[in-house]
């Protein structure tokens, strides 16, 4: 399988919970499935078809901190009064609000692209359009890696740092439960389709046949036929290496939740 690897470096960064309206502002664990699309986006220049792509991908980072933002709140000024020396009376009012955010810092990003415009969105990568984000419009960040590679199909390899579907829920033992938004409509941003995944931010291993681990360290065998997916360019740990599972925008109707379901 040949797929576009492109490998990010940035400063900072930081993903929103959508529901988090006063207070301090956590940080999801990693980019949603929306956040992805909106980079993706970026650099082509325009938004691809939600169902013309399948992405995965590894993200980390080296820690994270609190730190104090300025949020300014504007309302319409409903006073009738006119301010001296100026004829014109005030149409809004703002104030300030200082808020603390969680930041990430030196975020790396590992993402993999299944399309089959591969050498359009090589080429486009390559010479983004808009500046390479990641995140919040201040996270400048850079690509240090635009490639196609080829995939291998293995029967083991090891899961790390990456956003995984809700179906493999009763399969691992480690890893966060979280509900994200996974496609905004760009013409309609009321409109958020909502998903179940599990942010794993361990390493866990996909048990060679007759293989017996630590449950906290194996990803259980599906009771299906699986094919694995390796890159065979990823670092080598257990002489295994990294496993890509793939998302989709849109999704499975039994996986994504209408707007009402989410709140």
């Amino acid at each position: 399988m040949r797929v576009l690897k492109i490998e990010l470096e940035g400063i900072t960064t930081s993903f929103r919970y959508p529901h988090f309206l006063v207070g301090r502002q956590p940080s999801l664990p990693m980019p949603p499935p929306a956040t992805i699309y909106g980079h993706i986006a970026s650099a082509l220049g325009e938004y691809p078809d939600p169902n013309s792509f399948r992405f995965a991908y590894a993200f980390t980072h080296q820690g994270s901190v609190d730190d104090y933002e300025h949020t300014w709140l504007i309302s319409v000024d409903k006073r009738k009064r006119i301010a001296k020396n100026y004829p014109h009376p005030p149409n809004i009012v703002a104030g300030m609000t200082p808020t603390s955010r969680e930041i990430f810092f030196s975020p790396r990003l590992t993402l993999y692209l299944q399309t089959p415009d591969l050498e359009a969105w090589h080429s486009a990568f390559l010479e983004p359009r808009y500046p390479v984000l990641l995140g919040r419009s201040q996270d400048l960040a850079s690509y240090r890696s635009v490639e196609m590679i080829e995939l291998e199909q293995r029967d083991t390899g090891y899961y790390e740092y990456t956003l995984l579907p809700w179906s493999y829920r009763p399969r691992v033992r480690v890893g966060q439960g979280i509900l994200m938004p996974r496609w905004i409509n760009p013409d309609n941003r009321r409109e958020v389709r909502w998903a179940r995944f599990v942010a794993l931010e361990h390493r866990l291993f996909h048990p060679k046949a007759g293989e017996k681990g630590s449950l906290s360290e194996v990803v259980t065998v599906s009771t299906a036929d699986e094919t694995l997916w390796v890159d065979p360019t990823s670092p080598i740990h257990r002489e295994r290496q990294r496993i890509l599972v793939w998302n989709s925008l849109l999704g499975e109707e039994s996986e994504t939740l209408e707007p009402s379901a989410a709140l």
